[in-house]
C-alpha cells in the first residue's frame, strides 16, 4: 500500500507546480516587494508580513521562465521556518491541496521531464500524474541554496 503526500499547489507560468504542504506556512495576498539593490533577478525583494520582513523570491526567474504580469490572483507562498530564512516564494495563482500517492509520482533525474526546469539546480524533484496533467514538485530547501549560487556567479 503506497502513502499518500499532501501538497500545497500553483502555477508559474500555466504550469502546476506544488510543494509538501507539511513546508508551508502560510499563503497571503500581500505581494507588495521593496526591492533590493543589486539583488539578482531572483529576488523579488522584501515584503513586510503583520511587521515580520520576509525574503520574497520570483519563482518565474528561479525556474528560469519568462517574467510575466502581476495579476489579481498573484501570491505569496510563505514557508516554515525550518526551510530555511524568513521567505517565500510569488506564484501566479494558488491551486488546491493535493493528495498523491507513490503510484502516481516519479523521482525527476537530469535525464527525465522538463530539462530548463532540471537545470535550475534541481528545484523540480518529483513529477506526479493526476487526470488532467502533471504536477512537477519543488523542493523549497533548494531555493535559498540556489540565488546564493547566482550571487556567486555574478560576483
Amino acid at each position: 500500500m503506497s502513502t499518500p503526500h499532501l501538497y500545497c499547489t500553483f502555477r508559474v507560468a500555466d504550469r502546476l507546480f506544488g510543494v509538501p504542504i507539511r513546508t508551508v506556512r502560510e499563503v497571503t495576498t500581500e505581494t507588495t516587494c521593496t526591492r533590493i539593490p543589486h539583488a539578482p533577478a531572483e529576488v523579488a525583494g522584501y515584503v513586510n508580513i503583520r511587521g515580520h520582513i520576509h525574503l520574497a523570491l520570483d519563482l518565474r526567474r528561479l525556474l528560469g521562465l519568462p517574467a510575466g504580469a502581476n495579476g489579481q490572483h498573484r501570491r505569496l507562498v510563505l514557508f516554515q521556518a525550518g526551510v530555511g530564512t524568513a521567505f517565500g516564494v510569488l506564484v501566479d495563482e494558488v491551486g488546491d491541496i493535493v493528495s498523491v500517492d507513490d503510484t502516481q509520482a516519479e523521482d525527476l533525474t537530469s535525464s527525465s521531464g522538463d530539462l530548463a526546469l532540471a537545470e535550475r539546480g534541481h528545484l523540480v524533484t518529483r513529477l506526479c500524474k493526476l487526470p488532467d496533467e502533471l504536477l512537477a514538485i519543488l523542493d523549497p530547501r533548494r531555493f535559498l541554496p540556489l540565488v546564493e549560487q547566482v550571487l556567486a556567479t555574478h560576483s
